[in-house]
């Protein structure tokens, strides 16, 4: 059984079902008078970088829909308020994961507003519709599915980002002072190695053969892994924040790593070639830690241009 999530009036409530989101064979859409009203509110019940990009094109599609109406993201309060300590699971490090919303939809041009709370139903990502014999269908694809969107009405579900002016010009004077005019970036997070075999990628990254600059980001330094050929600038030195390291990454050639959040934020970018997870981690849960993934798509995690090794 899995809990169900419904957010009424700030409000988190949960009941046990089989399943999260409604069938293909058995549908359930949401209200007309909801989107009639015409105020949208973003939301996910995970609050992870990558839970929170694979839906970063919601308020484009939504605005491209329905012209006149208003997108709201929730704010760090509104996080707070509705999860509360819930939010702990995915905070790490000097990470706070009630920001998530900020990090990923600041300077969105289709976002409206990051709101303090919203009297009445949000719907959110557990409002979707699967078909459990199809797993490669984008997170976002199915919440629209759930919204009334014709598939003609959302081809492109890739994840969306857009750099301020500070952080463009932060990352372009990097380049400049680095004299770099080209260059591939690969991220590994400390998984990798570890849910897959790591050949693959590293086989990937050699196939590059062209003149080229190396970013690397890491959680071990590039001296101590597998990675170790290349001559890269080690970019985790560097303490740029998620976002300017994200304004490098979707100007880079290409992108590599294994699958993080970062990684899959890429592909409408540049060819983003993705080390899939193919057993569980320690992230995934100890009870799973190395056993196959049989389904790795079920969550809805599948994004939409990513080439996955």
């Amino acid at each position: 059984m899995k809990t169900f999530f419904r957010i009424f009036n700030n409000g988190l409530y949960g009941v046990q079902l089989e399943n999260i989101g409604f069938p293909i064979t058995d549908p359930s859409y949401i209200p007309d008078a909801y989107l009639k009203n015409g105020e949208f509110v973003v939301m996910r019940t995970c609050h992870g970088i990558g839970d929170w990009c694979i839906i970063s094109a919601i308020p484009r599609l939504l605005k491209k829909k329905y012209p006149n109406c208003k997108v709201y993201v929730p704010n760090s309060n509104m996080l707070k308020t509705i999860f509360g300590d819930m939010l702990n699971n995915w905070g790490y490090g000097t990470f706070d994961a009630s920001t998530i919303s900020k990090v990923v939809f600041d300077n969105n041009p289709y976002v409206d507003e990051f709101i303090d709370g919203f009297n009445g139903e949000v719907f959110h990502d557990h409002y979707r519709i699967f078909n459990k014999d199809n797993d490669k269908i984008s997170l976002a694809k199915q919440m629209m599915t759930f919204w009334q969107f014709e598939d003609d009405e959302m081809i492109d579900t890739s994840p969306d980002f857009y750099p301020t002016k500070d952080e463009f010009e932060t990352t372009s004077l990097f380049l400049s002072d680095n004299k770099i005019s080209k260059y591939s970036y690969v991220s590994v997070s400390s998984t990798f190695g570890a849910t897959a075999e790591s050949n693959l990628l590293i086989d990937k990254i050699k196939e590059v053969d062209e003149d080229m600059r190396w970013l690397y980001y890491g959680e071990a330094p590039l001296k101590d892994t597998s990675l170790n050929f290349l001559d890269a600038i080690e970019i985790k030195d560097l303490n740029f924040n998620i976002r300017e390291q994200q304004t490098l990454k979707i100007n880079a050639k290409y992108n590599f790593g294994n699958e993080t959040g970062m990684n899959l934020w890429t592909s409408k970018y540049s060819p983003s070639f993705v080390l899939q997870h193919k057993y569980y981690g320690k992230i995934h849960g100890g009870k799973n830690e190395g056993k196959p993934r049989k389904a790795p798509f079920s969550s809805g995690n599948f994004v939409e241009g990513i080439k996955y090794l």
